[in-house]
């Protein structure tokens, strides 16, 4: 799957809340992106109701048809609930809280929080990391896995993962599917320690967009990083895009800074040291 830059247009629409009826794309898809934009935003909060079809209608400039569209779209998407006699409502959109500082365990910090994730595993194939990867694992010869991870049947990371095949030879996507990538390796004998990690925001392309259920050029949390075990051998190097639903907790520590020692501290110091020296030298001579 490319991550290439996707073309501004529903970008832009959906940012306006206008329709681009030149070079857009579908009428129907720009809407459902406008809605979906001002539901993230909280413009409209989750239990709230949308405008009627006819308001939509009027608001637009377009035929119900296309609207029904636009409204089946976010149903899909789980944004929103379609309930009779009140139209739709914004459903709560469930929100993935993680720990960045810690390495794995997504689906145990899920349960925390009472929530189930589901892994897919889309695609996996012998495939060269890229050179950072390269040296992060010290070999070429890995497997390159992609997965999609669901939280409620939304889908809240993408994760692309290179793996030695010469400590996973047997890896399979059967294998793999709704299973933990590191407790799959702890089977295996090899137990995960953790590692570097780095993230930072970046705009989703058409494709990730499509896969995450986002507008194209919306932004993203990427996080990157290996994985070793507790003999420092790589076991994984790993780019996460999450969708934007995603909390990343961090435990800050505030450090202390030392002031300024004063000269009558260091003279203090340095007598207690003579002392100490002084002591030492006795008991070396032992009794007289």
């Amino acid at each position: 799957m490319s991550l290439e830059s996707a073309g501004p247009g529903a970008e832009q629409s959906g940012r306006s809340g206008r329709l681009s009826r030149e070079g857009g794309g579908p009428l129907h898809a720009q809407i459902r992106d406008i809605l979906h934009r001002q539901i993230v935003d909280l413009a409209l909060p989750p239990g709230s109701s949308l405008p009627t079809e006819e308001e939509l209608q009027r608001q637009f400039g377009v035929s119900r048809s296309v609207v029904r569209q636009s409204l089946a779209g976010l149903s899909d998407l789980g944004l929103i609930r379609r309930q009779r006699g009140r139209g739709s409502v914004v459903a709560a959109t469930p929100v993935l809280r993680r720990h960045v500082q810690q390495a794995g365990g997504l689906d145990e910090q899920a349960a925390a929080h009472g929530q189930r994730l589901r892994t897919h595993v889309v695609a996996i194939e012998p495939s060269p990391p890229p050179q950072a990867g390269t040296e992060a694992l010290n070999t070429a010869n890995t497997w390159k896995i992609e997965r999609v991870r669901y939280l409620d049947d939304l889908p809240v990371a993408f994760m692309r993962t290179w793996v030695p095949r010469d400590f996973f030879p047997h890896f399979t996507a059967e294998l793999l599917e709704d299973t933990s990538l590191l407790g799959l390796m702890r089977d295996h004998g090899y137990h995960p320690a953790g590692g570097p990690r780095q993230v930072q925001a970046v705009s989703s392309d058409a494709d990730l967009a499509r896969v995450l259920h986002i507008s194209a050029r919306e932004p993203v949390l990427l996080l990157q990083g290996v994985t070793r075990d507790a003999l420092g051998h790589g076991l994984e190097w790993f780019n996460v895009w999450h969708s934007p639903n995603t909390v990343f907790d961090v435990d800050a520590q505030v450090t202390s800074q030392p002031g300024r020692v004063s000269q009558e501290h260091i003279r203090r110091l340095r007598n207690l040291t003579q002392q100490l020296e002084s002591e030492l030298a006795d008991l070396e001579r032992g009794p007289q």
